[in-house]
């Protein structure tokens, strides 16, 4: 379930991409990513009357400090990645944003699990995922360094902006996890993350457009092209999905399988309808390889008696 997340991932970034280019601004594709999402996620809590009681029971939880209540703000990390995604997916490529955020999100996710600020509790970090987080980051200035002879002078910076954008969801998929441990169901958890995260969102957005100096009341139509909407259902599924198996897998390993999904997803939507920012280079092809090396190293775990002695250190 979490591998074909990650190719969801993939396909939500194409669409995503897509729909920034139509609106001309990311940060809108990402509002109408969540809005949907969220209109999805109410009818399908709402109605039912386990997902009203698992939400109203939030509070309470709060209180008796049964979930602390930073655990709420996985949609801060959901709004980053979605936004990252309408900005940078246009001009890098799928592929490059999916190896970008790999790094974050490898990197962030070793020290989520250390801090066991996820619902499986502190993890220890062995010396090979080490290794493989710094592989994972070598690997995105080795693949994005391949766009240095388009012209693309912001191409540095983009690449910095999903690497923050992968970091962002491995707070949320351990915040999201807690969430739906707590409620016993993890479409509330995406409630409360697809909720927080459209509200950032909105305020984010609304400050761009009063910097542009664009308050006239009017929005792009997107009924041309309605297929774009789909970005938030798809969007939905991997919340949900992430909510309900981090909790088993861990931060750092259900990354590593929603990396690995991501990556065949990414490259596959990249061949099928590549944007006009994609491009296959040899860098890009063995950033690829170094990132496919770093999943499998972090991937190895040690024996038995070595895991015990370092979760008893």
């Amino acid at each position: 379930m979490a591998f074909l997340a990650g190719a969801i991932v993939a396909v939500q970034g194409r669409i995503n991409g897509e729909l920034a280019d139509v609106a001309d601004d990311g940060l809108l594709a990402a509002v109408v990513n969540f809005s949907v999402g969220l209109v999805a996620l109410c009818l399908l809590v709402l109605t039912r009357r386990s997902g009203r009681a698992a939400l109203m029971g939030i509070p309470a939880q709060i209180r008796i400090g049964a979930l602390p209540w930073w655990t709420l703000l996985g949609g801060f990390g959901g709004a980053s990645f979605v936004a990252a995604q309408g900005l940078t997916v246009p001009a890098l490529g799928v592929a490059l944003f999916t190896v970008a955020t790999v790094a974050g999100q490898t990197g962030m996710s070793l020290a989520v699990d250390r801090w066991g600020l996820g619902p499986s509790g502190h993890l220890p970090v062995s010396a090979l995922r080490i290794i493989a987080a710094v592989l994972a980051t070598v690997a995105v200035f080795v693949a994005s360094s391949g766009r240095d002879g388009d012209g693309d002078n912001n191409a540095r910076l983009l690449v910095l902006l999903a690497l923050l954008a992968g970091a962002a969801v491995a707070f949320q998929a351990a915040f999201n996890g807690r969430v739906s441990v707590a409620t016993g169901l993890p479409t509330v958890a995406a409630l409360v993350n697809f909720t927080v995260g459209l509200v950032v969102l909105l305020v984010i957005w609304g400050i761009q457009r009063g910097a542009r100096e664009q308050i006239d009341g009017s929005l792009p139509a997107f009924t041309d092209k309605p297929w774009l909407y789909v970005g938030g259902l798809l969007g939905l599924l991997f919340v949900v999905s992430a909510a309900w198996s981090v909790r088993a897998l861990g931060v750092l390993l259900f990354s590593l399988v929603v990396i690995a999904g991501s990556l065949v997803g990414a490259v596959a939507v990249d061949i099928v309808a590549p944007t006009e920012g994609a491009s296959f280079t040899w860098a890009l092809v063995v950033g690829l390889a170094m990132t496919f090396l770093a999943v499998g190293l972090a991937s190895v775990r040690r024996s038995g008696k070595a895991a015990w002695q370092d979760s008893v250190s």
